[in-house]
């Protein structure tokens, strides 16, 4: 089962690769990045509330449950388990690949909260209790959205030029490392702008997940009773 799925995935693949074309602003995570903010947008322009219904409050619990999940896993579980277990060079791959679905995932989850909740509160109907979570969303998604749509493709660019520069050089150890920051200007200065980026892509990806955190704790002391 588990080779046939592999065979029907590479098949998709090899697909997407030959008909789709590869401009940059065609890439599916860019479109699925500037369909979050629309639809966020067409919530703002209906100014109205609409009715209550099931749909519309299983599709906020997906965005508060799917950004929750997948945030946790690779903030808790998946960047420290695969950086002991591949090369740097092996790593930033990975991390080139799963980057653009990880940050385009949370933008589409981030404005299904954020959209859901302005279709049921309107700006000019917040409260101070809803306009605390409301601005909340508002924040995680322009977090989720500054990852997606600038700072993901930052980061991984760096990255390769970085460990291309590792490569040329024949490191192989933290101490080859150290001794290009000291000796090789190029990579002292690529290695510089790859942590400050890196460094706000990560705060901004905290950010998003610790409103995750709000908006849980929000629906428990609203909707749980135990």
């Amino acid at each position: 089962m588990g080779a046939q799925m592999s065979k029907i995935e590479d098949t998709i693949h090899d697909a997407y690769k030959k008909t789709w074309p590869q401009a940059w602003y065609l890439a599916p995570s860019f479109l699925a990045s500037l369909g979050a903010l629309g639809f966020v947008g067409y919530a703002l322009w209906q100014n109205k509330s609409v009715a209550s219904s099931p749909n519309l409050s299983f599709l906020h619990l997906i965005g508060v449950a799917g950004g929750f999940g997948i945030s946790f896993w690779m903030i808790t579980v998946h960047g420290r388990a695969v950086q002991r277990m591949l090369t740097r060079q092996e790593y930033a791959t990975v991390q080139s690949h799963l980057s653009n679905v990880y940050f385009s995932s949370t933008a589409v989850v981030a404005s299904l909260s954020l959209g859901t909740f302005l279709l049921r509160h309107p700006l000019k109907t917040w409260s101070k209790e809803t306009r605390n979570l409301g601005i909340a969303l508002f924040v995680a998604l322009a977090a989720a959205e500054v990852n997606s749509l600038v700072l993901n493709s930052w980061v991984t660019n760096l990255m390769f030029d970085r460990n291309n520069i590792e490569f040329l050089q024949a490191t192989k150890t933290s101490d080859d490392i150290e001794g290009l920051i000291r000796n090789d200007s190029k990579y002292r200065v690529v290695n510089n702008k790859f942590n400050l980026f890196h460094s706000i892509s990560m705060v901004s990806n905290l950010v998003n997940h610790g409103i995750q955190w709000y908006h849980l704790f929000f629906l428990a002391d609203k909707c749980l009773v135990l």
